[in-house]
């Protein structure tokens, strides 16, 4: 029995694997099993494909890791291999002109260091951690002229030396003597009970265990201590800062034309600080000229001459 040809016949049986074949003018289409071919090999690319992208984050997260560790341990060890710098000692002693060694004289390092310390009952002081080559240092003491010298240091030496300083021409007020302490401080005590002003005690010196006399006027308001380079000079603030005065110095109630650094807390007993003329007391003497602001220094002890008197 013959069948007319109509062209071409297509197998009827899915998965035989035969080749399909179409008519003229048929349309084009797949099979079941080429198809699910065709979706394995897309899904299988897409899988590859996502594995191939976090393979490379990973990689890419890594060498991002090892370059930041590899920078802080270069960085490290360039920290790690910058020597100290090198210092040197330097141990000695204040006398007088006549060689009678000076306690509670201050000596510091010019150079706007903070590298400093006062000598010891016997003259004697230590000054550790300073650099090397030629330094300056300043000395001064109450009663003496303030004076610099001048020393070539070694690293890792001790060095030694001895500063003479010269009786200073500056003379303290004299005070009449009384009973008790307590009279001698009686103008301190009534300028107090004005209630103007700052007042300063020994005990506020003793609180806060200050070895600058300097440090303690820091803590007033409208007060200014400015390096210099013979010490520190004391100014007052006014206006909000636009103007700025030079206080006059007073020992007890007398004037008293040198520094406020010429004192070691140890040598004061109490202070008066006038920061504006408003403030001062009428009975401080002027001597004619008009002043802008004052502190007055009562020193812990009178001068020896005036005892008994």
């Amino acid at each position: 029995m013959f069948l007319k040809e109509s062209g071409a016949v297509a197998s009827d049986e899915r998965g035989s694997g035969g080749p399909e074949t179409y008519p003229d003018g048929a349309a084009r289409t797949i099979g079941r099993l080429d198809a699910l071919i065709l979706l394995d090999a897309l899904r299988e690319r897409s899988v590859s494909a996502m594995r191939t992208s976090r393979r490379c984050e990973r990689e890419m997260a890594l060498l991002a890791l090892g370059a930041a560790l590899l920078g802080a341990a270069t960085t490290s060890r360039a920290f790690a291999q910058t020597p100290a710098a090198p210092t040197a000692k330097l141990v000695g002693t204040i006398t007088d002109t006549s060689g009678v060694p000076l306690s509670r004289a201050e000596i510091w390092l010019i150079a706007g260091s903070t590298l400093r310390t006062i000598s010891n009952d016997s003259g004697k002081f230590e000054l550790p951690g300073l650099p090397v080559g030629s330094i300056t240092l300043g000395v001064r003491r109450l009663g003496y002229e303030s004076a610099t010298f001048t020393a070539v240091l070694k690293a890792g030496k001790t060095h030694r030396a001895t500063f003479p300083l010269s009786p200073s021409a500056h003379s303290l007020a004299e005070v009449k003597v009384q009973d008790t302490v307590s009279s001698w401080l009686s103008a301190f005590e009534e300028h107090r009970s004005m209630h103007r002003g700052t007042f300063i005690t020994r005990r506020d010196f003793e609180r806060d265990n200050l070895r600058i006399a300097t440090d303690i006027l820091r803590r007033v308001p409208g007060v200014q201590v400015v390096p210099t380079r013979s010490g520190t000079a004391v100014q007052m603030m006014r206006g909000f800062g636009v103007r700025r005065c030079t206080p006059q110095l007073y020992v007890h109630d007398t004037p008293y034309s040198g520094n406020f650094d010429d004192f070691t807390p140890d040598d004061i007993e109490a202070l008066e600080v006038y920061v504006g003329i408003s403030e001062i007391p009428p009975d401080l003497i002027t001597m004619g000229r008009p002043i802008c602001a004052a502190i007055v220094i009562w020193t812990r002890e009178p001068p020896p001459r005036n005892r008994g008197s």
